[in-house]
């Protein structure tokens, strides 16, 4: 349920609601095959019976401890090395000398077939810290057989925040008492807040109004858990509600509508939403086209995203060492592909030209449908490569979503193919 894997001919055809929508676990075998055969794997260690692919991909049993090198893939460094054998003749109960010298040779065979698989954080630096635990200290990682030196993370910050145009007014609203309990009617009902930056931002505004949050007259909105503690952390704002998704799409259908003590009594619900300059509009369009209610939405652009430019020692990594990209952001899926556009010299093409050009052959891990939503339409991932959490957006389910890709990526390496 975590990936977008079912990329049959009539759910291209569909497009992404069918994406969204169709994709049971039946339709994502690959980890599940994969996670099979670590545990089998495992059992081998403890019956000296170890698991081989024929050359039909078919799965057989063989007594043998022979080490089998995996095809590589992207990166020759360091993953799990899966015994295997290329002869079913050998004795199953080998003599002690037979023995030692079989283990001596695995332990260094081993040492050369390993490879890495390398995960790549696109957050600003020093904004990965969880997103980084939650993934290695994943159950998925020990199910895998997975060690530390089997998994590089690195982050590549792939935005940079800026001032918004729209800062100044959201000072000057607070200044002027349309947020607190100075005017007998309320100016606004609600404050939407919908990330962590976001949140930070508004702080910001808050300490250079010298607004006092006791005053507060509005109730804040965050969507979802991440936003609601920067809130709480950075704002020292007690939120009055979440929607039980993290998404705009879902806080647009479930906020409330509110019909009394609205300026003028008109029954509007106003709502302030300071956002990035780059947020979508599925806040003020999904809530001004509720039917229970009249919703007026005044965005403010109160920061922006810009794009951050990679080194060479970061291009490098990304075309020839990164196998997953976590995005946080459809900034962050804008800004990878035209570190990719650089890298391949083709960023002055018509956008036609450079969606057939790939994404530097990585898999993507989103925190949510609407950073997935970005890579579908770039046309530059297929559906089947785009991972994110369809039931539990956020910290967690990016994680879940992350450690599946994680699975994946390391059958394509076992097998020596393309997804």
């Amino acid at each position: 349920q975590n990936c977008a894997h079912n990329n049959t001919k009539e759910t291209r055809s569909k497009g992404w609601r069918n994406m969204a929508l169709m994709h049971p676990p039946i339709h994502c075998p690959r980890g599940t095959i994969f996670i099979l055969l670590a545990f089998l794997a495992y059992i081998s260690n403890k019956s000296g019976v170890v698991v081989t692919a024929t050359s039909s991909t078919s799965i057989a049993f063989v007594p043998t401890s022979t080490p089998f090198s995996p095809p590589q893939s992207k990166s020759s460094s360091s993953v799990i090395a899966f015994a295997s054998s290329s002869s079913t003749t050998e004795s199953a109960n080998p003599s002690p000398s037979e023995s030692s010298s079989s283990s001596s040779s695995s332990s260094n065979d081993n040492e050369e077939d390993k490879t890495t698989i390398t995960v790549a954080l696109t957050r600003e630096l020093g904004k990965n810290t969880k997103i980084q635990s939650a993934i290695q200290n994943h159950p998925m990682l020990k199910m895998l057989g997975m060690k530390q030196d089997d998994l590089q993370i690195v982050e590549m910050p792939c935005i940079e925040h800026a001032r918004g145009d729209d800062l100044d007014d959201l000072v000057q609203l607070m200044k002027n008492g349309a947020l607190t309990s100075e005017k007998e009617e309320e100016e606004y009902q609600y404050i939407v807040v919908t990330s962590p930056e976001a949140a930070r931002v508004f702080g910001q505004a808050i300490k250079t109004a010298e607004l006092d949050v006791e005053t507060l007259k509005a109730k804040v909105v965050a969507v979802g858990k991440a936003t609601e503690k920067a809130l709480q952390t950075q704002c020292n704002l007690n939120v009055d509600f979440v929607p039980s998704k993290a998404n705009g799409e879902t806080l647009a259908v479930e906020l409330p509508p509110v019909m009394e003590g609205t300026k003028n009594n008109d029954g509007v619900t106003r709502v302030l939403y300071p956002a990035s300059a780059k947020a979508a509009d599925t806040i003020q369009e999904g809530l001004q086209s509720r039917t229970d209610g009249a919703f007026q939405v005044d965005r403010l652009n109160t920061y922006d995203t810009v794009s951050a430019t990679f080194d060479d020692d970061q291009t490098r990594t990304m075309m020839e060492d990164v196998d997953i990209a976590c995005f946080g952001s459809p900034s962050a899926v804008e800004a990878w592909l035209g570190n990719v556009d650089l890298a391949l010299g083709i960023e002055s093409l018509p956008d036609e030209d450079r969606q057939t050009a790939g994404n530097g052959n990585v898999v993507a891990a989103c925190i949510g449908t609407t950073t997935a939503r970005a890579c579908l339409e770039s046309r530059r991932w297929e559906a089947r490569n785009i991972y994110y959490p369809k039931e539990n957006p956020g910290m967690d389910g990016w994680a879940d979503s992350t450690a599946q890709a994680l699975g994946d990526a390391m059958e394509r390496k076992f097998w020596g193919g393309g997804w």
